[in-house]
């Protein structure tokens, strides 16, 4: 065992943010232009994410699973699209889209610790 949480299969991970963000959330914060994307990776015999795809899918769903542990899911869908100050105010969705993923954590663990209003 190398320490590290196991990775949840790619279908799930789909599954659990298109139940909680929506399909177009999660076309959205991977890059896809095409919003069947997720849809279409919910399908048992469907496409994958490509690897890309995928590591925002996975950073989208650590950050998902403690904000709506804490929060109510309204909540912690807000915080991905809202404007957020951590992130030079764009939102976690175009952050985790362009890659930015220590910034997303930082942002999200700081929205835990209430260090920020809003």
């Amino acid at each position: 065992m190398n320490g590290k949480p196991v990775d949840p299969g790619m279908l799930d991970v789909v599954r659990e943010l298109a139940d909680s963000l929506g399909p177009t959330l999660v076309a959205a914060l991977t890059g896809n232009r095409v919003r069947l994307s997720a849809d279409d990776w919910v399908m048992e015999d469907g496409p994958e994410p490509d690897e890309n795809e995928a590591e925002r899918l996975r950073c989208a769903l650590e950050q998902w699973n403690l904000l709506a542990q804490a929060e109510n899911p309204d909540t912690a869908r807000a915080w991905f699209v809202g404007a957020n100050p951590m992130l030079q105010d764009e939102s976690p969705v175009t952050a985790i889209r362009e890659g930015r993923f220590e910034e997303v954590r930082r942002a999200a663990r700081s929205y835990m610790d209430q260090e920020f209003p809003g």
